[in-house]
């Protein structure tokens, strides 16, 4: 017995063995099975690592953006040096008897626009190329026909504010013929601004100047930035005529209606200051009261045809006039550190556009004297809404709660 039971032991013992070794290989898959199946660790093994030089180099930094604005300021500085400035010296003693001298220096300049011709590249020192389109102040005046201006890079629009008024003295009868007269010229107006190149026309009422119309109605507060006003108001004749006045003026009706429509191109900086004016024209318009009261329908055709005629040649000495004039669009604050433009789709900016913010009482007339450019402040479009841009600021100081601030597209 004790022969026959020791292959059996010796069988028990390799049965063991080979329990304990299926154990551990069972053990060590499970382990190795772990690691094949966690996915973050399995995706961080197979991702390749990506340099931090290389992905710095993707994202401008602000040591970028900070080069790119002293560029900037560095070419309209230099385009300022060459156009004629004023020296204002000073020179004062004070109590103590000691001699003061001051001197300031005033160009005869006005930006135009700043072109970015290249942007700093990936993992290179040199500065980007900037162009300062400069012009000077008495350019308005002593512009000649030959004169002629370059077309911007994209069309930039404007947007103008449409504000209507007609006047008190409008008495019976000629209150209907003034107010139809008035909605004439501002759907007329509306209507031609849609072929302006320049500017993107917005209508807007203006608040009633009676106190009690005013509480009927609500709160409202008038736009700023740019604006344009449609007034209406009775003629009154001058004070010396010239012959041909004269001469005109006994040969019409005594019983005619001669009211003078004018409009106003200007910029309102705060919604309760008024319109600081930029230009301005008028013309004279003759009612017929017999013809608006015996048909009214035909004498509103007629008047019509007129007024549009007047509206299309406004519209067109505007875009002449403002052709060469700065493409600025006006800054608002939104919050503490929220900044936007007035413009909006059909402004013609687009989300990662980049603007130069300034403030037009010291660019660049001030150019010359110490840390007048340090105020300058490069931002980016960031969001374009129906009415309002969102920028994002992306080198320079934090923008100044005093003064109006405006932006210069790159």
């Amino acid at each position: 017995m004790q022969h026959i039971d020791r292959p059996a032991t010796k069988v028990m013992r390799l049965g063991q063995r080979l329990a304990v070794g299926l154990l551990c290989a069972a053990a060590l898959g499970a382990q190795a099975q772990s690691f094949a199946t966690n996915p973050s660790e399995a995706h961080q093994l197979d991702k390749p690592q990506v340099p931090m030089a290389s992905r710095a180099a993707r994202s401008p930094s602000a040591k970028q953006h900070e080069a790119q604005l002293e560029a900037i300021r560095q070419a309209i500085l230099q385009a300022t040096i060459d156009r004629p400035t004023r020296v204002l010296s000073t020179a004062w003693i004070d109590d103590k008897g000691a001699l003061h001298e001051s001197a300031h220096f005033q160009s005869e300049a006005q930006v135009r626009g700043v072109r970015v011709l290249s942007y700093l590249q990936d993992e290179q020192d040199a500065a980007p190329q900037v162009s300062a389109e400069v012009l000077p102040w008495g350019w308005r005046e002593a512009r000649t026909q030959a004169a002629e201006c370059k077309a911007p890079p994209r069309p930039w629009r404007l947007p103008l504010v449409l504000q209507t008024r007609v006047e008190q003295g409008f008495a019976g009868a000629q209150q209907f013929a003034s107010q139809s007269l008035m909605h004439i010229a501002s759907q007329s107006w509306t209507q031609q601004m849609q072929a302006s190149q320049r500017w993107r026309a917005q209508h807007k009422a203006t608040p009633p100047e009676n106190a009690y119309m005013r509480a009927l109605t609500g709160p409202s507060e008038s736009p700023t930035g740019w604006t344009a006003e449609l007034v209406l108001k009775p003629h009154a004749a001058a004070a010396g005529l010239s012959m041909r006045q004269a001469w005109h003026a006994l040969n019409q009706n005594e019983h005619d209606w001669r009211w003078t429509l004018s409009f106003t191109l200007g910029e309102r900086h705060t919604s309760q200051g008024p319109i600081e004016p930029r230009w301005q024209i008028e013309q004279v318009i003759t009612i017929d009261p017999q013809a608006a009261s015996q048909n009214p329908s035909a004498w509103v055709h007629r008047l019509k045809e007129q007024v549009q005629q007047h509206m299309q040649a406004w519209v067109k000495q505007l875009d002449k006039r403002s052709e060469c004039e700065p493409v600025q669009f006006h800054v608002r604050r939104s919050g503490q550190e929220g900044l936007q433009l007035q413009a909006g789709f059909e402004s013609g900016l687009r989300a990662g556009d980049r603007v130069l913010l300034v403030n037009p009482s010291h660019i660049p007339s001030q150019m010359l004297e110490p840390g007048a450019t340090q105020h300058l402040a490069l931002a980016q479009v960031v969001k374009v809404g129906a009415e309002r841009t969102e920028l994002q600021q992306l080198a320079g100081p934090a923008l100044s709660a005093q003064g109006h601030w405006m932006a210069l597209p790159l």
